[in-house]
């Protein structure tokens, strides 16, 4: 069994995760707690996914 592959894998999906976290962390504050949305954080996470499917 390969360990660099898996390894590489698990710092990725740890790194997507983080991510992931902080976005779900900035909308729960503004649309959760003042019910406000904030199109501009949508956008960016929009772009960022337009950007990733471009790139695989």
């Amino acid at each position: 069994m390969e360990w660099g592959g898996i390894l590489a894998y698990l710092v990725s999906f740890a790194i997507m995760a983080s991510i992931y976290a902080v976005f779900c962390l900035g909308l729960n504050v503004q649309w959760g707690y003042t019910g406000l949305f904030n199109i501009g954080i949508a956008g960016f996470f929009c772009l960022g996914a337009y950007t990733s499917a471009l790139i695989t």
